[in-house]
């Protein structure tokens, strides 16, 4: 099933990017969204749900409506089972993450949590259904926006009058405050009533929605009243009872189409129309007096006293009822679809059945053809209404806070829905419109999610952003063409409006989403790792622990790069690395001989990769591109799509998980072609190195917000281009590892600008560079000056020329290189120097300081350290002996040292040398051989997390932690011995299987709590 289900997938995908077009794209404008703007998407209970009698639900009025009137829906079908949402509510969840909303609005329903109708029994099913709804929602970072009451009455209520009996502002208020008992102390956006219009006209007045009474004239006023009264009480409720604890916003939704005058005499009645249908609901609560509007209770008053009642059939407010009433809603929550053209004339008198709303109204509606769209029967284009609703809204009410609350379109079905595309554009275009005249727009809800049961249409009308198929028993959703263009817009914070209403077809390419499949195999081994962690916790009584808090805005990641995880060397593109070459052609160079011809194979399994990532929990991604993925010839005259999809994918499909991607644009993996011209030796590679950074700002800018220019400097040229140990190993000492420095950090400084010029104003992101620094520590006190020369050569060499007042290379490393030049016979010094114009070009160019760190050595100098070196070497010319303690090794790693004080004094020394910059720790981890009860390595991170936070306590501005790595991956010159993995990964497996180690389970409790658990031993409890 699961293959089938992947088969659907790709056909339906396929079927997506066949409808793009191919040409080339019309001009387009592009309109902004203010930075605080918030989007999501809505259902409501009946709808969606299903499960109309399970878990202790009992009958709502539209159980009974749709089993005992079947003839009043156009399909005669009911919502018994709907989207099954009930059960599926975690596909429903990993939708809106797909779709990327800041919220979801959906409605509880009465019956389902109060089977009585009453709070004397309260179904913990039902309760239990809503907790692991709204649960989901928050873990993935998408605020419910709960309805409390969506139409979906108690069958027993409506038995006793509904919402024509007064007695309904008890009821619902007592509704109302188990609700906000229940699940407020997460839910900050609460909408008391959905559509109050529709509640009343619609159901009492008429037999369109449940309960249809079709008594017309009398009960919808009763409704309209007694809905406005509850309103107001459960308002007052929470903010008397529940709002100083809770910090929640309570409002209204109401429906609000458009009503123009047809002609220009027409103006009174366009007006009286807007009365009747709309602000019969928000004149009480946002005008100035209150009370329901006056044409509405002039005309009512008048036809009921031609009709022979004895007072009027609107009932009337009482003084401390209008006080009550307005002012009641924090927002204006609007759901608008359409407009219509009113006019009226004599022929309308007696033209309606009497009494009645329309009656009393006394109008005639009218709608043009070229305002027809699609195949709905009702919903009109016509945009221009949306923006004179709302400006109305703004001119006669003061310019209220307005969340659209709904707003949408149907269709008959189908993934190609351009006609909801065009809709969707051209209504939040005019509500842009409105907001840049002034209008308080500060939220948009697209209707629907999905497509659901649309009440009197049945399953006929479709809304969804997402289709379901109602033939298949999974009841799959399937995203349509507006999901794509909805996400993109939400991802942004931009509408894209052109000329015609075709979708860019990097749309379906690049967010094409697809269901996500768990396997038996992935569902039971978390479980059984589970048990077999469990297995290795003490028993023991429990010792005491120290548990230390992160800052609230602390975050986490984990971190990985391109030719240590991709694989596909070759594939769909790629030209040659240097490491590429190394492995191929010098074998003996990795200990075990290996490659990362296949690697981690994240290539093709970055899915699986994503999933890891949601199951830590983090925050963000660190990863690096492929240089000759993306640029084959190494340069920008060819950018291989291929290459740029994948990216496109990973960067997308972190997105749809609230996942921030940080990239690195250059993690070691140079081009062999410009390698061959002499790599980040040659002072051209600044420029090459420039349009590559250009290229990917480019391509991926405006989804990436972290940039991290050139990982490890240090590594890039003394262990390449100085040593052997990572490619290319040139093994040139001396010299070319401080051309490669210099020109690297004028690389670095380059992109840094041309971020920082040309795309920081529209991308809003952060670049900076991620040094490796291991801290060197004084031998003995007569070793101070060694120490801080080490310190110096080892890790300032890059950082002071970004971070010192001054700029330049540290003075210990211009002052020692040159007197060994001098001794050794150059003519200049092997360091070559910066021009004043690059030391101030390359100063302050990093916005963070990106720092990895490892281990410490203790560092000294004696008589016996001068000619112990090969010379000229970067060794010789700092000239000190490095050692360990023999207690700093656990576990069996040959050169990662536990020494986590060493980590506390590197960060006070970034500190107190470079004014307190804010770092981001962008690697830290530990090596072991293998195996999933990993202690060594909880203990590392247990005691240099420890440390990290002794610094911070001190004031070091440290701000985010990346563990390395997410996985066992292709370990550089240890090949695939060194494992650093919170995943281990089962390289004899053709699926190369990641399993989480006892480490993951540490870091995703951590980066869950924010909270250290710091014990005086090293046993793992309740992981």
């Amino acid at each position: 099933m699961a293959l089938i289900r992947a088969v659907f997938m790709t056909f339906c995908f396929k079927v997506l990017i066949s409808q793009c077009n191919m040409e080339p794209q019309p001009k387009c404008q592009v309109r902004k969204f203010p930075k605080g703007f918030i989007f999501g998407t809505a259902t409501s209970s009946y709808q969606i749900e299903g499960a109309w009698d399970a878990d202790g639900k009992t009958e709502n009025i539209w159980d009974h409506m749709t089993h005992t009137r079947p003839d009043l829906i156009k399909d005669g079908t009911a919502g018994d089972i709907a989207d099954n949402s009930y059960y599926l509510y975690k596909r429903d969840v990993e939708m809106l993450r797909e779709l990327g909303v800041d919220f979801y609005r959906f409605s509880l329903s009465w019956s389902r949590i109060l089977p009585t109708s009453f709070p004397d029994k309260i179904n913990e099913a039902g309760v239990a259904y809503y907790n692991n709804l709204i649960n989901e929602l928050l873990k993935n970072n998408i605020e419910p926006m709960v309805t409390i009451f969506h139409w979906d009455l108690p069958q027993r209520l409506q038995e006793l009058g509904g919402w024509a009996n007064p007695n309904i502002v008890d009821w619902y208020a007592d509704y109302a405050r188990t609700v906000f008992t229940l699940f407020g102390d997460r839910v900050k956006y609460w909408i008391t009533i959905n559509e109050p219009h529709a509640v009343c006209h619609y159901s009492y007045g008429d037999t369109f929605l449940a309960p249809a009474l079709g008594f017309k004239g009398v009960p919808e006023y009763l409704c309209a009243k007694n809905l406005l009264v509850a309103h107001a009480t459960a308002y007052h409720i929470y903010d008397q009872d529940f709002r100083p604890k809770q910090k929640g916003i309570i409002f209204i939704s109401l429906s609000a189409q458009w009503y123009e005058p047809l002609t220009e005499s027409d103006t009174e009645v366009a007006d009286e129309a807007n009365q009747f249908e709309w602000k019969q609901y928000s004149d009480p609560i946002f005008s100035k007096t209150g009370d329901f509007p006056p044409a509405m209770k002039r005309r009512i008053a008048a036809r009921s006293a031609e009709q022979g009642f004895f007072r009027s059939r609107l009932p009337e407010f009482t003084q401390d009822e209008i006080e009550l009433i307005r002012g009641s809603s924090d927002i204006f929550g609007l759901n608008h679809y359409f407009s219509n053209y009113v006019n009226r004339n004599d022929s309308v008198y007696g033209y309606y059945e009497s009494p009645s709303f329309k009656d009393d109204l006394g109008v005639f509606y009218t709608v043009l053809p070229e305002w027809n769209l699609g195949e709905s029967d009702y919903m009109k284009n016509v945009p221009w209404g949306f923006y004179k609703l709302l400006t109305h809204i703004r001119k006669d009410y003061g310019n209220p806070t307005v969340f659209i609350t709904e707003n949408g379109f149907p269709t008959r079905g189908g993934l190609n829905d351009d006609v909801r595309i065009t809709y969707y554009t051209e209504y939040m275009s005019a509500m842009l419109d409105a907001m840049e005249e002034g209008a308080d727009v500060r939220a948009y809800t697209a209707w629907s999610l999905m497509d659901n049961y649309e009440w009197s249409s049945g399953y006929i009308e479709k809304f969804g952003l997402y289709e379901v198929d109602y033939s298949s028993p999974q009841l799959t959703r399937t995203p349509r063409k507006s999901a794509y263009f909805i996400k993109e817009i939400f991802r942004t914070h931009k509408l894209r409006r052109c000329n015609n209403t075709q979708i860019p077809c990097h749309y379906c390419k690049n967010h094409a989403t697809v269901t996500y499949l768990y396997s038996a195999t992935v569902k039971w081994w978390p479980m059984f790792c589970l048990i077999v962690l469990i297995s290795q916790c003490s028993t023991q009584p429990r010792q005491k622990c120290q548990v230390r808090k992160f800052p609230k805005e602390f975050i986490f990641g984990t971190a990985t790069s391109s030719y240590q995880i991709e694989g596909a060397w070759k594939a769909d593109g790629k030209s040659e690395n240097i490491w590429d070459r190394m492995t191929h052609t010098r074998p003996e160079l990795i200990r075990d001989g290996s490659n990362g011809d296949i690697a981690d194979n994240s290539h093709n399994l970055y899915k699986r990769d994503v999933e890891m990532l949601r199951e830590l929990g983090v925050d963000f991604y660190r990863f690096s591109l492929s240089w000759t993925r993306i640029l084959p010839t190494s340069f920008p005259d060819k950018i291989n799509k291929a290459g740029v999809a994948y990216y496109n994918n990973l960067i997308n499909e972190l997105l749809k998980y609230n996942i921030q991607p940080m990239v690195t644009i250059y993690h070691w993996d140079l081009p062999q072609k410009l390698q061959e011209l002499g790599g980040w030796a040659n002072p051209n590679i600044v420029d090459w190195y420039a349009d590559y950074a250009r290229t990917v700002f480019t391509l991926f800018g405006d989804r990436v917000k972290y940039w991290i220019t050139i990982n490890e400097p240090h590594a890039v040229c003394h262990y390449s281009y100085g040593d052997t140990f990572l490619a290319p190993a040139l093994d040139i000492k001396g010299v070319p590892e401080y051309l490669c420095a210099k020109n690297l950090l004028v690389a670095h400084a380059t992109a840094y600008h041309i971020y920082d010029k040309e795309f920081r104003s529209k991308q809003q992101g952060k670049i900076f560079i991620s040094f490796s620094a291991q801290w060197y520590e004084p031998l003995t006190k007569r070793d101070t000056k060694a120490a801080d020369e080490a310190n110096q050569f080892e890790w300032a060499q890059y950082t002071h020329p970004i971070y010192s007042k001054t700029g330049d290379f540290p003075p210990a490393m211009k002052r020692r290189i040159a007197a060994r030049s001098a001794e050794q016979g150059f003519p200049r010094s092997r360091l070559p120097e910066f021009t004043q114009d690059e030391i101030e070009f390359i100063r302050g160019s990093s916005d963070i300081f990106g720092l990895n760190h490892y281990f410490t050595n203790y560092a000294n100098r004696n008589e016996s350290v001068y000619g112990y070196y090969e010379s000229p070497s970067f060794q010789d010319d700092l000239a000190v002996f490095y050692s360990v303690l023999p207690e700093w090794t656990i576990g069996e790693s040959d050169y990662i040292k536990f020494v986590p004080w060493g980590f506390y004094k590197l960060l006070t020394q970034i500190r107190k040398d470079y004014g307190n910059p804010p770092i981001f720790i962008t690697e830290n981890g530990f090596a072991t051989r293998g195996g999933l009860n990993d202690d060594d390595r909880v203990l590392y991170y247990t005691e240099y997390m420890s440390a990290m936070l002794d610094a911070m306590e001190e004031g070091s501005d440290v701000r985010a932690y990346t563990p390395w790595s997410l996985m066992d991956n292709y370990e550089w010159s240890s090949g695939y011995i060194e494992k650093f993995g919170l995943y281990e990964v089962d390289y004899s497996s053709p699926q190369l299987t990641r399993t989480p180690r006892k480490s993951a389970y540490l870091m995703k409790e951590i980066f869950r709590t924010h909270a250290l658990r710091r014990c005086n031993n090293t046993q793992l409890y309740g992981f």
